[in-house]
Protein backbone atom coordinates (compact mmCIF):
# COMPACT_ATOMS: atom_id res chain seq x y z
CA UNK A 1 0.00 0.00 0.00
CA UNK A 2 2.74 1.84 0.87
CA UNK A 3 4.14 1.98 -2.70
CA UNK A 4 1.11 1.92 -4.41
CA UNK A 5 0.53 5.72 -2.38
CA UNK A 6 4.20 7.00 -3.47
CA UNK A 7 3.59 6.13 -7.09
CA UNK A 8 -0.27 7.80 -6.96
CA UNK A 9 1.75 10.99 -5.08
CA UNK A 10 4.55 10.93 -7.93
CA UNK A 11 1.75 10.97 -10.67
CA UNK A 12 -0.22 13.55 -9.03
CA UNK A 13 2.93 15.81 -8.67
CA UNK A 14 4.84 15.22 -11.87
CA UNK A 15 3.68 18.09 -15.21
CA UNK A 16 0.37 16.84 -16.64
CA UNK A 17 0.22 16.89 -20.76
CA UNK A 18 -2.93 18.45 -22.07
CA UNK A 19 -4.28 19.31 -25.42
CA UNK A 20 -6.61 22.20 -26.36
CA UNK A 21 -8.49 22.95 -29.21
CA UNK A 22 -10.44 25.98 -30.38
CA UNK A 23 -13.26 26.21 -33.17
CA UNK A 24 -13.67 28.26 -34.90
CA UNK A 25 -10.68 30.37 -34.53
CA UNK A 26 -11.94 33.74 -35.71
CA UNK A 27 -16.11 34.83 -34.97
CA UNK A 28 -17.56 38.77 -35.71
CA UNK A 29 -19.79 40.18 -33.37
CA UNK A 30 -21.02 43.73 -32.35
CA UNK A 31 -20.01 45.79 -29.33
CA UNK A 32 -22.96 44.25 -27.75
CA UNK A 33 -22.17 41.04 -28.05
CA UNK A 34 -20.26 37.37 -26.67
CA UNK A 35 -18.02 35.55 -29.52
CA UNK A 36 -19.04 32.19 -28.56
CA UNK A 37 -16.03 29.36 -29.19
CA UNK A 38 -15.89 25.66 -28.73
CA UNK A 39 -13.10 24.06 -26.99
CA UNK A 40 -11.86 20.50 -26.60
CA UNK A 41 -9.71 19.82 -23.62
CA UNK A 42 -8.20 16.11 -22.97
CA UNK A 43 -5.08 15.30 -20.57
CA UNK A 44 -2.99 12.27 -19.51
CA UNK A 45 -3.48 11.95 -16.08
CA UNK A 46 -4.34 9.06 -14.16
CA UNK A 47 -7.26 11.32 -12.29
CA UNK A 48 -10.04 14.56 -13.16
CA UNK A 49 -8.34 17.25 -13.74
CA UNK A 50 -9.45 21.13 -13.37
CA UNK A 51 -8.31 23.47 -15.55
CA UNK A 52 -8.87 27.48 -15.98
CA UNK A 53 -9.02 29.73 -18.81
CA UNK A 54 -8.33 33.79 -18.70
CA UNK A 55 -6.99 36.29 -20.72
CA UNK A 56 -3.55 39.33 -19.42
CA UNK A 57 -5.77 41.28 -21.64
CA UNK A 58 -7.98 43.22 -19.23
CA UNK A 59 -10.04 44.63 -21.54
CA UNK A 60 -11.95 41.37 -22.07
CA UNK A 61 -14.24 39.02 -19.90
CA UNK A 62 -13.66 35.51 -20.50
CA UNK A 63 -16.57 32.94 -19.14
CA UNK A 64 -16.60 29.41 -19.64
CA UNK A 65 -20.38 27.69 -19.77
CA UNK A 66 -19.48 24.82 -17.15
CA UNK A 67 -16.42 24.04 -15.09
CA UNK A 68 -13.40 22.69 -16.49
CA UNK A 69 -13.23 19.48 -15.11
CA UNK A 70 -11.69 16.93 -17.39
CA UNK A 71 -11.88 13.23 -16.43
CA UNK A 72 -9.04 10.99 -17.43
CA UNK A 73 -9.27 9.43 -20.79
CA UNK A 74 -12.06 11.42 -22.49
CA UNK A 75 -12.11 14.61 -24.44
CA UNK A 76 -14.41 17.16 -22.57
CA UNK A 77 -16.02 19.88 -25.05
CA UNK A 78 -18.23 22.92 -23.66
CA UNK A 79 -18.34 26.76 -25.22
CA UNK A 80 -16.24 29.80 -23.94
CA UNK A 81 -18.11 33.07 -23.93
CA UNK A 82 -15.89 35.98 -24.98
CA UNK A 83 -17.06 39.69 -24.37
CA UNK A 84 -15.44 43.25 -25.39
CA UNK A 85 -15.65 45.67 -22.40
CA UNK A 86 -15.20 49.34 -23.47
CA UNK A 87 -13.51 48.66 -26.76
CA UNK A 88 -13.92 50.60 -30.12
CA UNK A 89 -14.83 48.59 -32.86
CA UNK A 90 -11.89 47.19 -34.72
CA UNK A 91 -10.10 43.87 -35.24
CA UNK A 92 -8.50 41.98 -32.76
CA UNK A 93 -6.18 39.13 -31.61
CA UNK A 94 -7.06 37.62 -28.49
CA UNK A 95 -4.40 35.49 -26.35
CA UNK A 96 -6.32 33.33 -24.23
CA UNK A 97 -4.37 31.21 -21.71
CA UNK A 98 -5.09 27.35 -20.48
CA UNK A 99 -4.02 26.61 -16.79
CA UNK A 100 -4.50 23.16 -14.95
CA UNK A 101 -5.21 24.31 -11.45
CA UNK A 102 -2.79 24.20 -8.37
CA UNK A 103 0.11 23.70 -11.30
CA UNK A 104 2.62 25.82 -13.72
CA UNK A 105 1.19 23.48 -16.72
CA UNK A 106 -0.34 26.24 -18.82
CA UNK A 107 -1.17 26.92 -23.12
CA UNK A 108 -1.21 29.64 -24.91
CA UNK A 109 -4.27 29.99 -27.53
CA UNK A 110 -4.95 32.72 -30.06
CA UNK A 111 -8.48 33.96 -31.33
CA UNK A 112 -9.19 36.60 -33.59
CA UNK A 113 -12.63 38.28 -32.58
CA UNK A 114 -13.94 41.41 -35.09
CA UNK A 115 -15.76 43.62 -33.42
CA UNK A 116 -17.99 45.96 -35.41
CA UNK A 117 -20.48 48.94 -34.05
CA UNK A 118 -24.10 47.64 -33.10
CA UNK A 119 -25.91 50.89 -35.04
CA UNK A 120 -26.78 51.18 -38.37
CA UNK A 121 -25.19 52.13 -41.39
CA UNK A 122 -24.80 55.87 -41.31
CA UNK A 123 -22.01 58.17 -42.28
CA UNK A 124 -21.72 58.27 -38.50
CA UNK A 125 -20.25 55.44 -38.34
CA UNK A 126 -17.07 54.05 -36.22
CA UNK A 127 -14.46 53.34 -38.61
CA UNK A 128 -14.69 49.53 -39.53
CA UNK A 129 -11.68 48.05 -41.49
CA UNK A 130 -11.05 44.86 -42.74
CA UNK A 131 -7.82 43.63 -44.05
CA UNK A 132 -5.70 40.72 -45.50
CA UNK A 133 -1.91 40.88 -45.79
CA UNK A 134 0.55 38.75 -47.77
CA UNK A 135 4.24 38.45 -47.85
CA UNK A 136 7.01 36.27 -49.16
CA UNK A 137 7.36 33.56 -47.21
CA UNK A 138 11.34 33.29 -48.13
CA UNK A 139 12.28 37.15 -47.35
CA UNK A 140 16.23 37.40 -48.69
CA UNK A 141 17.12 40.29 -46.80
CA UNK A 142 19.48 42.11 -49.10
CA UNK A 143 16.45 42.54 -51.12
CA UNK A 144 13.95 43.29 -48.34
CA UNK A 145 9.98 42.38 -48.02
CA UNK A 146 7.19 43.43 -50.19
CA UNK A 147 3.65 43.44 -48.30
CA UNK A 148 0.66 43.29 -50.24
CA UNK A 149 -2.39 44.66 -48.00
CA UNK A 150 -5.76 44.11 -49.04
CA UNK A 151 -7.85 47.10 -47.22
CA UNK A 152 -11.91 46.91 -47.27
CA UNK A 153 -13.71 50.07 -45.55
CA UNK A 154 -16.70 48.73 -44.34
CA UNK A 155 -18.71 51.79 -43.88
CA UNK A 156 -19.88 54.55 -46.13
CA UNK A 157 -17.43 56.89 -44.16
CA UNK A 158 -14.29 58.58 -45.67
CA UNK A 159 -11.01 57.67 -44.09
CA UNK A 160 -8.91 60.18 -45.15
CA UNK A 161 -5.65 58.94 -42.85
CA UNK A 162 -5.42 54.98 -42.50
CA UNK A 163 -2.04 54.37 -40.79
CA UNK A 164 -0.79 50.49 -40.56
CA UNK A 165 1.93 49.72 -38.66
CA UNK A 166 3.90 46.95 -39.52
CA UNK A 167 5.90 44.89 -36.68
CA UNK A 168 7.93 41.92 -36.15
CA UNK A 169 11.44 41.20 -35.08
CA UNK A 170 13.58 43.07 -37.45
CA UNK A 171 10.82 44.87 -39.41
CA UNK A 172 9.46 48.36 -37.59
CA UNK A 173 7.81 50.40 -40.35
CA UNK A 174 4.69 52.77 -40.70
CA UNK A 175 2.73 53.44 -43.43
CA UNK A 176 -0.11 56.13 -44.08
CA UNK A 177 -3.21 55.36 -46.88
CA UNK A 178 -6.80 56.53 -47.21
CA UNK A 179 -9.91 54.80 -47.73
CA UNK A 180 -13.57 56.24 -49.58
CA UNK A 181 -16.58 54.77 -48.53
CA UNK A 182 -17.31 51.12 -49.01
CA UNK A 183 -13.84 51.24 -50.83
CA UNK A 184 -11.36 48.13 -51.18
CA UNK A 185 -8.11 48.75 -51.67
CA UNK A 186 -4.72 46.80 -52.18
CA UNK A 187 -1.59 48.69 -51.62
CA UNK A 188 1.72 47.80 -51.78
CA UNK A 189 4.32 48.61 -49.01
CA UNK A 190 8.44 47.96 -49.20
CA UNK A 191 10.62 46.40 -46.45
CA UNK A 192 14.37 47.63 -46.01
CA UNK A 193 15.92 45.29 -43.98
CA UNK A 194 19.92 44.96 -42.97
CA UNK A 195 21.39 43.05 -45.63
CA UNK A 196 23.43 41.63 -42.83
CA UNK A 197 20.26 40.31 -40.90
CA UNK A 198 21.03 36.20 -39.63
CA UNK A 199 18.68 33.57 -40.92
CA UNK A 200 15.82 33.15 -38.65
CA UNK A 201 12.27 32.34 -38.06
CA UNK A 202 9.46 35.36 -37.76
CA UNK A 203 6.40 36.28 -37.44
CA UNK A 204 4.98 39.51 -38.74
CA UNK A 205 1.95 41.45 -37.14
CA UNK A 206 0.21 44.15 -38.75
CA UNK A 207 -2.02 46.23 -37.40
CA UNK A 208 -4.58 49.17 -39.19
CA UNK A 209 -5.30 52.46 -36.79
CA UNK A 210 -7.69 55.11 -38.21
CA UNK A 211 -7.15 58.24 -35.86
CA UNK A 212 -10.19 59.97 -35.03
CA UNK A 213 -9.84 63.21 -33.05
CA UNK A 214 -8.82 61.93 -29.45
CA UNK A 215 -9.82 58.29 -30.53
CA UNK A 216 -7.96 55.93 -32.17
CA UNK A 217 -9.43 52.65 -33.93
CA UNK A 218 -7.18 49.62 -34.01
CA UNK A 219 -7.81 46.53 -36.41
CA UNK A 220 -5.28 43.81 -36.10
CA UNK A 221 -5.32 41.31 -38.61
CA UNK A 222 -4.00 37.65 -38.33
CA UNK A 223 -0.19 37.38 -38.07
CA UNK A 224 1.99 35.76 -41.02
CA UNK A 225 5.24 33.49 -40.23
CA UNK A 226 7.93 34.42 -42.65
CA UNK A 227 11.98 33.62 -42.66
CA UNK A 228 14.88 35.67 -42.88
CA UNK A 229 17.40 33.27 -45.38
CA UNK A 230 20.29 32.55 -45.79
CA UNK A 231 22.83 33.86 -48.61
CA UNK A 232 26.15 34.14 -49.56
CA UNK A 233 30.31 33.10 -48.43
CA UNK A 234 33.77 33.93 -47.93
CA UNK A 235 35.10 35.79 -51.16
CA UNK A 236 39.23 35.76 -50.69
CA UNK A 237 40.92 38.60 -52.43
CA UNK A 238 44.64 38.60 -52.87
CA UNK A 239 46.88 41.23 -53.81
CA UNK A 240 50.80 39.81 -54.28
CA UNK A 241 53.79 41.60 -54.32
CA UNK A 242 56.92 39.91 -55.82
CA UNK A 243 60.52 40.72 -55.87
CA UNK A 244 63.57 38.55 -56.35
CA UNK A 245 62.97 34.84 -55.09
CA UNK A 246 60.09 36.21 -53.29
CA UNK A 247 56.41 36.95 -52.96
CA UNK A 248 53.91 38.30 -50.25
CA UNK A 249 50.41 37.17 -50.65
CA UNK A 250 48.03 39.63 -48.55
CA UNK A 251 44.84 37.62 -48.52
CA UNK A 252 41.49 39.88 -47.07
CA UNK A 253 38.79 37.44 -46.39
CA UNK A 254 35.58 38.66 -45.80
CA UNK A 255 32.29 37.31 -44.92
CA UNK A 256 29.63 38.46 -47.58
CA UNK A 257 27.03 36.44 -46.02
CA UNK A 258 24.19 37.09 -43.47
CA UNK A 259 25.30 34.18 -40.96
CA UNK A 260 28.69 33.47 -38.97
CA UNK A 261 31.00 31.63 -41.68
CA UNK A 262 34.16 29.42 -41.04
CA UNK A 263 36.23 30.02 -44.17
CA UNK A 264 38.69 27.19 -44.92
CA UNK A 265 41.59 28.72 -47.05
CA UNK A 266 44.31 26.17 -48.71
CA UNK A 267 47.39 26.53 -50.55
CA UNK A 268 49.02 23.68 -52.21
CA UNK A 269 52.67 22.79 -50.72
CA UNK A 270 54.28 19.92 -51.06
CA UNK A 271 56.56 18.72 -48.21
CA UNK A 272 59.83 20.74 -49.62
CA UNK A 273 57.81 23.49 -50.47
CA UNK A 274 56.77 24.45 -46.78
CA UNK A 275 60.12 25.13 -45.56
CA UNK A 276 59.97 28.20 -47.62
CA UNK A 277 56.30 29.35 -46.93
CA UNK A 278 55.53 31.66 -43.82
CA UNK A 279 52.49 33.07 -42.91
CA UNK A 280 49.88 35.47 -40.34
CA UNK A 281 48.77 33.86 -38.86
CA UNK A 282 50.17 30.54 -38.80
CA UNK A 283 48.92 27.55 -40.65
CA UNK A 284 48.29 23.96 -40.32
CA UNK A 285 49.85 21.58 -42.61
CA UNK A 286 47.35 18.79 -43.94
CA UNK A 287 48.77 16.53 -46.59
CA UNK A 288 49.93 18.57 -49.59
CA UNK A 289 48.64 21.56 -48.65
CA UNK A 290 48.52 24.30 -45.98
CA UNK A 291 45.49 25.35 -44.24
CA UNK A 292 43.99 28.89 -42.28
CA UNK A 293 40.36 28.03 -40.79
CA UNK A 294 39.23 31.55 -40.24
CA UNK A 295 35.69 32.20 -38.20
CA UNK A 296 33.80 35.52 -39.54
CA UNK A 297 31.24 37.17 -38.40
CA UNK A 298 28.56 38.40 -40.76
CA UNK A 299 30.16 41.31 -42.89
CA UNK A 300 33.55 41.11 -40.94
CA UNK A 301 36.76 40.34 -43.06
CA UNK A 302 40.00 39.29 -41.46
CA UNK A 303 43.79 39.73 -43.13
CA UNK A 304 46.53 36.68 -43.79
CA UNK A 305 49.76 37.51 -45.04
CA UNK A 306 51.47 34.33 -46.97
CA UNK A 307 55.37 34.57 -47.91
CA UNK A 308 57.13 32.37 -50.36
CA UNK A 309 60.71 32.99 -50.14
CA UNK A 310 62.85 31.15 -51.88
CA UNK A 311 65.90 33.28 -51.28
CA UNK A 312 67.54 30.60 -48.54
CA UNK A 313 67.86 28.25 -52.08
CA UNK A 314 69.42 30.57 -54.03
CA UNK A 315 72.14 31.57 -51.14
CA UNK A 316 72.32 27.85 -50.27
CA UNK A 317 73.01 27.59 -54.03
CA UNK A 318 75.52 30.35 -54.56
CA UNK A 319 77.66 29.18 -51.40
CA UNK A 320 78.33 25.67 -53.03
CA UNK A 321 79.45 27.34 -56.02
CA UNK A 322 81.87 29.54 -54.66
CA UNK A 323 83.07 26.35 -52.84
CA UNK A 324 83.36 24.53 -56.10
CA UNK A 325 85.04 27.40 -57.65
CA UNK A 326 87.48 28.09 -55.05
CA UNK A 327 88.14 23.93 -54.86
CA UNK A 328 88.93 23.71 -58.33
CA UNK A 329 91.13 27.39 -57.85
CA UNK A 330 93.14 26.20 -54.83
CA UNK A 331 92.97 22.39 -54.64
CA UNK A 332 96.06 20.86 -55.76
CA UNK A 333 96.81 20.38 -59.19
CA UNK A 334 98.34 17.24 -58.80
CA UNK A 335 95.92 14.30 -57.34
CA UNK A 336 97.46 11.47 -55.33
CA UNK A 337 96.10 8.10 -54.17
CA UNK A 338 96.91 4.78 -52.65
CA UNK A 339 95.82 1.11 -52.37
CA UNK A 340 97.36 -2.02 -51.15
CA UNK A 341 96.32 -5.70 -52.14
CA UNK A 342 97.32 -8.88 -50.42
CA UNK A 343 99.31 -11.11 -52.74
CA UNK A 344 100.34 -13.91 -50.22
CA UNK A 345 99.05 -14.86 -47.05
CA UNK A 346 100.51 -17.41 -44.42
CA UNK A 347 99.13 -19.20 -41.54
CA UNK A 348 95.71 -17.41 -42.10
CA UNK A 349 97.64 -14.11 -42.08
CA UNK A 350 98.63 -11.23 -44.46
CA UNK A 351 102.18 -11.91 -45.50
CA UNK A 352 102.58 -9.61 -48.36
CA UNK A 353 101.46 -6.54 -49.60
CA UNK A 354 101.50 -4.59 -53.47
CA UNK A 355 101.35 -0.98 -52.69
CA UNK A 356 99.87 1.02 -55.87
CA UNK A 357 100.60 5.00 -55.99
CA UNK A 358 98.61 6.83 -57.99
CA UNK A 359 99.31 9.83 -59.34
CA UNK A 360 97.50 12.58 -62.04
CA UNK A 361 98.88 15.87 -63.18
CA UNK A 362 94.79 17.55 -63.06
CA UNK A 363 95.91 20.66 -63.99
CA UNK A 364 96.62 22.43 -67.29
CA UNK A 365 100.76 23.55 -66.27
CA UNK A 366 103.73 21.28 -66.34
CA UNK A 367 104.73 19.83 -63.07
CA UNK A 368 108.42 19.77 -61.89
CA UNK A 369 110.79 18.43 -59.57
CA UNK A 370 108.23 15.95 -57.97
CA UNK A 371 109.20 13.98 -54.87
CA UNK A 372 107.27 11.05 -53.76
CA UNK A 373 107.59 9.90 -50.17
CA UNK A 374 106.19 6.83 -48.42
CA UNK A 375 106.65 4.89 -45.18
CA UNK A 376 106.34 1.55 -44.86
CA UNK A 377 105.30 -0.29 -41.01
CA UNK A 378 108.12 -1.73 -38.77
CA UNK A 379 106.91 -4.95 -39.45
CA UNK A 380 107.27 -5.05 -42.87
CA UNK A 381 109.82 -5.21 -45.21
CA UNK A 382 110.47 -3.45 -49.01
CA UNK A 383 110.94 -5.32 -51.78
CA UNK A 384 113.24 -2.70 -53.26
CA UNK A 385 112.30 -4.32 -57.25
CA UNK A 386 109.97 -6.68 -58.57
CA UNK A 387 108.67 -7.33 -62.44
CA UNK A 388 106.01 -4.95 -61.77
CA UNK A 389 108.12 -2.38 -60.76
CA UNK A 390 107.82 0.49 -63.22
CA UNK A 391 110.13 3.25 -61.41
CA UNK A 392 112.23 1.87 -59.13
CA UNK A 393 112.39 3.81 -55.73
CA UNK A 394 115.54 6.10 -55.46
CA UNK A 395 115.96 5.50 -52.35
CA UNK A 396 114.93 3.09 -49.43
CA UNK A 397 115.99 4.08 -46.21
CA UNK A 398 115.51 2.17 -42.99
CA UNK A 399 114.24 3.87 -39.52
CA UNK A 400 114.25 2.21 -36.48
CA UNK A 401 111.12 3.77 -34.91
CA UNK A 402 109.10 4.72 -37.67
CA UNK A 403 109.77 2.02 -40.33
CA UNK A 404 111.17 2.20 -43.84
CA UNK A 405 110.80 4.95 -45.85
CA UNK A 406 110.83 4.60 -49.66
CA UNK A 407 111.13 7.57 -51.95
CA UNK A 408 110.85 8.76 -55.71
CA UNK A 409 111.89 11.88 -57.53
CA UNK A 410 110.47 12.48 -60.83
CA UNK A 411 111.89 15.36 -62.80
CA UNK A 412 108.37 16.29 -64.50
CA UNK A 413 104.96 15.70 -65.39
CA UNK A 414 102.50 17.30 -68.19
CA UNK A 415 99.06 18.30 -67.71
CA UNK A 416 97.17 15.03 -68.00
CA UNK A 417 100.14 12.50 -67.43
CA UNK A 418 98.76 9.75 -65.30
CA UNK A 419 102.05 8.05 -63.13
CA UNK A 420 101.70 4.84 -61.07
CA UNK A 421 104.15 3.75 -58.45
CA UNK A 422 104.14 0.17 -57.28
CA UNK A 423 106.49 -1.58 -54.74
CA UNK A 424 105.78 -4.85 -52.47
CA UNK A 425 106.52 -5.49 -48.89
CA UNK A 426 106.64 -8.62 -46.54
CA UNK A 427 105.16 -8.38 -43.29
CA UNK A 428 107.72 -9.85 -40.60
CA UNK A 429 104.55 -11.45 -38.67
CA UNK A 430 100.99 -13.38 -40.23
CA UNK A 431 98.59 -9.79 -40.04
CA UNK A 432 95.08 -11.33 -38.59
CA UNK A 433 92.32 -9.28 -40.04
CA UNK A 434 93.85 -6.47 -41.43
CA UNK A 435 96.06 -3.59 -40.80
CA UNK A 436 95.98 0.40 -42.17
CA UNK A 437 98.59 1.90 -44.32
CA UNK A 438 100.26 5.47 -43.64
CA UNK A 439 99.39 8.34 -46.41
CA UNK A 440 102.03 8.98 -49.05
CA UNK A 441 103.07 12.78 -49.68
CA UNK A 442 103.86 14.55 -52.81
CA UNK A 443 106.52 17.89 -52.75
CA UNK A 444 106.38 19.44 -56.25
CA UNK A 445 106.72 23.09 -57.86
CA UNK A 446 104.44 24.68 -59.98
CA UNK A 447 104.90 28.02 -61.28
CA UNK A 448 107.85 28.49 -59.31
CA UNK A 449 106.42 27.95 -55.45
CA UNK A 450 106.75 24.46 -53.55
CA UNK A 451 103.62 22.46 -52.73
CA UNK A 452 102.62 19.51 -51.11
CA UNK A 453 99.68 17.05 -50.49
CA UNK A 454 99.14 13.68 -49.53
CA UNK A 455 97.01 11.14 -50.25
CA UNK A 456 94.03 8.29 -48.59
CA UNK A 457 95.30 6.64 -45.82
CA UNK A 458 94.56 2.69 -47.19
CA UNK A 459 92.59 0.15 -44.60
CA UNK A 460 93.40 -3.59 -45.85
CA UNK A 461 90.85 -6.02 -44.42
CA UNK A 462 91.58 -9.97 -45.18
CA UNK A 463 89.67 -13.06 -43.77
CA UNK A 464 91.00 -16.55 -44.05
Amino acid sequence: MFVVVMLLLATLVSAVKFEVSIFPSERAIKMNESAVFEIELAHDSLVEEVFEVYSNDVTWDIRPEMILKVPPGERFKTNVNIRPLNLNPGAYNLPITFRRTNSADQQRQMVYVEVSSPFPDDATYLPAVRGVATVTQQVDPRTGMTIKLSLENQNRRILDAVDVKVRSNVINKDYTTSLGPLEKKTVTFAAELDPLTQPQADMLQISVIVPEKDKAYQFDLFPIPFDIVSYGAVIPVVATEKAFLKRIDSVTLTNEGNKPLAHVYRVPAWFGKQWFVSSTPQSKKEGGALVWEVPLEPGASAQMVIIYNYRPLFWIFLVVVIWLVAYYIFRSPVSVRKSATVVATHEGGISELKVLIEMVNRGSKMVRHVKVMDLAPRLADVVKETKETMLAPSKVTPHEQAGTIIRWEVDMMEPKEHRMLVYRMKTKLQVLGGMSLPVTAVRFVIDGNERETVSNKPEIKYRS
